[in-house]
C-alpha cells in the first residue's frame, strides 16, 4: 500500500456526508467511499504491455482507500471491440466497462435501451470530471448523447503534443549514413530514402533482416499519409470523411484520394520497404524490432520504442507532414480534447452506481492524475523542482536495471498504457513518450499544419434511432473497408482492376445511408450546408 497516499486521503473519511444504498452508503466526499467493503465486477480492455489489472499497483492501492473491490477482467485490446460486441448482445453485463472504447452509437444505442446508466445524473458524485468538463466544452459536446446526458466518462487530453497521433520517426545516424541532410519533406523524397534504407546493415550483423518502415499497426501508416492525400481535413476525428470544396462531405474511404494514397502504400509493400508484419504487429513487437536496430524508420505516437536503447539518441521525429503527389500537406490526425468514445461506463447491472461515479472521478482529480500516469511516489516518481509540474519519473523506470522499456516498468504501477483512459492527460503528469523532447519537437512543427477547421464529433445531433443504425451501419462498412484495405495495400486485389468492385460493394451496405446520417448532423453542427 502507499502509505503516503492513503495518509492523505484518509484523514478526509470522517464527519461527511453520505447517501444510503440500501445497507451501504456512499461518502459524497473523502474515502473510503463506500460505509461497508463492496465489489464491482469491471470488464476492461488490457494492451500486450499490461499485467492482469488486478495486480497493478495504483488500482490495487485505491482499492485499500475507497473501499470498492473491483474485480477485473482482462479482454486483450486486439479483441476488444468484439468482445464487447458480444458482452452487449448477450445482457450479461458486468457493472462497469472501463478501457472499453465504447463508440457513441453504442453509447447512444444501448442507453437507449437502458442497459447504460447516465453518467451526468450522477453528476454530485463526479465533480472533477464536471470541473475538466467545463473547461474543455468539446470534451462535454463530445460525449453529450442526443437526450442532453452523457453516459461515459472520456479521455481527456489536455495538450497539443497529446493529440497528435502517430508521427513517423527517423534515425539520425541511419539519415546520415544514406547521405541524407534532413528527413524528406516529400512522399516521393520518402520512398527514395526507404529504397535506400532497404540496402543498409545498420546493425551491423551481416544479415539483411533490416525493416525501412514499420509502425504500431496499419493505420499508423495510413493515418499519418493521409494529409498528403488531400484526405483527413476536417481533423482526427472525421477521417472517414472528405469535406469537399463544395460544402458536401463524401466517404474518404471510396474517394480517388483514397485510392492514390493505397497505390502509394502498395507501392512500399511490394518493394519490401513496409514490415511484412504490419497488419498484426502490436507494440511489443514494435520494441522488439525498434530496439535491436532492425527498424530504421517507425510511426507511433512516440518513440518509446527505442526508450533505453543505443538507438534512442539518434531519434528525430518530422516536424511537417510529407507532401504529396498534388500538393496536399496537411497534418489531420490532430484532435480535439476529447473523442466521442467512452472509457468508463457504468451498467445497469450496477447495484451501486454512486459509488462507481465517485471510483472513476478520483481519476480526474490531481491526486488522481498524478496516481494513475506517474504511479507511486518515491518508487515510480519523484519531486523534480526543474521538472514540468514539478515531478518526473525515477530512474528505475527510465533506466530500469533489468534493460525494459519504461512503459513496460510502468504497466506494473498504471493502467495507462494503450490509452482509452477515463482520466485527463496533461503535459505537466502525463509523462508518456508523447511529453519527450523528440515527440514534442515533432508536434510542435506539426501544429502548424493542422487543417484549418477542426470539427468536433457530432453523435449529440443523433437521434436514439439513428445513432442504432450507424452503430449497426458503420460497423459493417469499415469491416469491409478495412479488409479490402489490406487487399489492395498486400496486393491480392489490384488498385486498377478492383477498385470499382470494392466501391460498387458498398452499395449493398447502405453507405448512403450512413452518409446521411452523418451530414444531417453535421449540418446540425453548423459545418456543411
Amino acid at each position: 500500500m502507499n502509505k503516503r497516499f492513503l495518509a492523505l486521503l484518509v484523514v478526509l473519511a470522517l464527519a461527511l456526508p453520505f447517501v444510503a444504498l440500501g445497507e451501504v452508503t456512499v461518502n459524497k466526499e473523502g474515502y473510503p467511499i463506500v460505509s461497508e467493503p463492496i465489489v464491482l465486477t469491471v470488464v476492461n480492455s488490457q494492451s500486450p504491455v499490461q499485467i492482469d489489472f488486478n495486480d497493478i499497483v495504483i488500482l490495487k492501492d485505491f482499492e485499500e482507500v475507497s473501499g470498492i473491490d473491483m474485480q477485473y477482467r482482462n479482454i486483450p485490446a486486439s479483441d476488444a471491440a468484439t468482445q464487447l460486441s458480444l458482452i452487449l448482445a448477450s445482457g450479461e453485463l458486468p457493472d462497469v466497462l472501463f478501457k472499453m472504447n465504447v463508440s457513441s452509437t453504442d453509447q447512444a444505442k444501448y442507453a437507449e435501451e437502458g442497459m447504460f446508466l447516465p453518467l451526468s445524473d450522477y453528476a454530485e458524485y463526479t465533480p472533477n470530471l464536471v470541473k475538466w468538463l467545463d473547461k474543455f466544452p468539446t470534451a462535454k459536446d463530445a460525449i453529450t448523447q442526443a437526450d442532453g446526458k452523457y453516459y461515459a466518462a472520456p479521455y481527456i487530453l489536455a495538450g497539443d503534443a497529446i493529440r497528435m497521433g502517430s508521427k513517423f520517426f527517423f534515425n539520425t545516424e541511419v539519415l546520415e549514413k544514406l547521405g541524407f541532410d534532413a528527413i524528406p519533406t516529400t512522399t516521393d523524397g520518402l520512398l527514395d530514402y526507404l529504397r535506400k534504407a532497404k540496402d543498409l546493415d545498420y546493425n551491423g550483423n551481416g544479415q539483411a533482416d533490416e525493416i525501412p518502415l514499420t509502425g504500431s499497426g496499419i493505420t499508423a501508416i495510413t493515418v499519418p499519409l493521409a494529409g498528403s492525400f488531400g484526405l483527413n481535413n476536417r481533423g482526427g476525428n472525421f477521417g472517414n470523411l472528405l469535406a469537399k470544396d463544395d460544402g458536401s462531405v463524401d466517404y474518404a474511404f471510396r474517394t480517388e484520394e483514397y485510392r492514390n494514397q493505397l497505390k502509394f502504400i502498395n507501392t512500399l509493400y511490394m518493394e519490401k520497404l513496409l514490415d511484412s508484419d504490419i497488419f498484426t504487429m502490436d507494440f511489443a513487437q514494435l520494441i522488439a524490432k525498434a530496439s535491436t536496430g532492425r527498424a530504421l524508420t517507425y510511426s507511433m505516437v512516440n518513440n518509446s520504442p527505442v526508450a533505453g536503447s543505443p538507438y534512442e539518441q539518434f531519434t528525430i521525429g518530422i516536424t511537417e507532414p510529407f507532401e504529396g503527389p498534388n500538393g496536399d500537406k496537411v497534418w489531420g490526425s490532430y484532435t480535439l480534447p476529447s473523442s466521442t468514445a467512452g472509457q468508463f461506463v457504468i451498467t445497469d447491472a450496477c447495484k451501486y452506481p454512486e459509488a462507481a461515479a465517485r471510483w472513476v472521478d478520483h481519476w480526474y482529480s490531481d491526486e488522481g492524475i498524478i496516481a494513475y500516469f506517474m504511479g507511486v511516489e518515491g518508487e515510480t516518481y519523484e519531486k523534480d523542482a526543474d521538472s514540468p509540474g514539478g515531478l518526473k519519473l525515477t530512474d528505475f523506470v527510465l533506466h530500469n536495471p533489468d534493460g525494459i522499456n519504461f512503459e513496460q516498468v510502468l504497466a506494473k504501477y498504471v493502467p495507462w498504457a494503450g490509452g482509452a483512459n477515463p482520466s485527463v492527460a496533461t503535459n505537466e503528469f502525463f509523462k508518456g513518450g508523447e511529453t519527450w523532447p523528440a515527440a514534442v519537437r515533432s508536434a510542435d512543427g506539426l501544429i502548424n499544419y493542422v487543417p484549418d477547421e477542426v470539427w468536433a464529433p457530432v453523435g449529440r445531433f443523433y437521434t436514439a434511432e439513428e445513432a442504432t443504425e450507424m452503430s449497426q451501419l458503420g460497423s459493417e462498412i469499415e469491416t469491409y473497408h478495412s479488409e479490402w484495405r489490406a487487399y489492395f495495400i498486400s496486393g491480392q486485389k489490384s488498385l486498377e482492376t478492383d477498385w470499382d468492385e470494392y466501391v460498387k460493394g458498398f452499395d449493398g451496405m447502405r453507405l448512403d445511408r450512413w452518409l446521411e446520417i452523418y451530414t444531417k448532423a453535421l449540418q446540425a453542427a453548423g459545418y456543411v450546408k
